[in-house]
């Protein structure tokens, strides 16, 4: 029986955050990432490249200081991506994370760091122009994502598709009619293919990406928020916009829609 209860009770544990002291002890800080989603996040052969992973380590640089802890990063995707933040599998998680009054109820949010609306991927030869061209048609997104959600309540035939790549391909191989995501990820496919296109480029309201920290855990959410201030009165927003977002689209977009020093500047 003693073993039991120690078993349940170091399971139990297991679920709690680490805090922010104890992060600093062991020097290690375990970062959720997407990983396939250009130019935000991407993993590749053990390299780590995009505008969060930029983020994420002048951030951690920020709190921890320079010879602070080493991130570890953890690919989450989808509903994962709560839940890897509720089951201690990670410390943050900045995979792209619209926050909504149901992910609220589940994990505390940082202040945000970017903002998006809902853009739609469809191939060039379809002419779909306007939305009322989606009427009957098939969309493909990602479970557990705000866009996956709005397309659903909309009454729309939503497929889903596992990863932002994997929703492309699809959509390259007529298994869906368009693609829905974060505009900002739509438009990097439009980029680098000619044959699909962006037309449908502001739907829904607008969402904010935030970093999610577990429920409750307000000393490492605090240094969170103080560092993402820090970094918006030193320019870093604009200087990793500009290193990883401005050459990837071409100069074609405006980050004073996207980044969000307006309201850093209000600390």
């Amino acid at each position: 029986m003693k073993k039991i209860i120690l078993a349940l009770m170091l399971a139990a544990c297991s679920l709690f955050s680490n805090t922010l002291t104890q992060i600093k002890e062991k020097g290690v800080i375990r970062i959720g990432i997407d990983g396939s989603s250009p130019p935000f996040s991407v993993a590749k052969a053990g390299e780590y490249s995009g505008f969060e992973i930029l983020l994420i380590e002048g951030l951690v640089k920020e709190i921890f200081g320079d010879k602070g802890s080493k991130i570890q990063y953890v690919v989450t995707v989808g509903d994962d991506r709560i839940k890897a933040v509720q089951d201690n599998r990670v410390d943050l998680d900045i995979a792209l994370i619209s926050v909504t009054k149901e992910r609220e109820k589940l994990v505390d949010f940082s202040d945000p760091y970017f903002s998006v609306n809902i853009g739609v991927l469809t191939r060039s030869d379809d002419n779909i122009r306007k939305v009322s061209d989606l009427n009957g048609k098939t969309i493909l997104a990602q479970p557990g994502t705000t866009v996956f959600d709005y397309f659903t309540k909309q009454g729309y035939n939503v497929v889903p598709c596992a990863s932002a790549n994997e929703c492309f391909n699809d959509l390259k191989s007529g298994k869906g009619d368009g693609y829905g995501d974060d505009n900002l990820l739509v438009f990097a496919y439009a980029v680098v293919d000619y044959k699909v296109e962006v037309n449908i480029k502001n739907l829904g309201s607008t969402d904010f990406l935030a970093i999610a920290v577990q429920k409750g855990n307000t000393e490492l959410l605090n240094a969170v928020n103080a560092g993402l201030i820090e970094l918006s009165k030193k320019g870093f927003f604009t200087k990793i916009f500009d290193e990883s977002i401005e050459p990837f689209y071409k100069g074609t977009i405006d980050k004073k829609y996207f980044l969000l020093d307006d309201l850093y500047s209000l600390f």
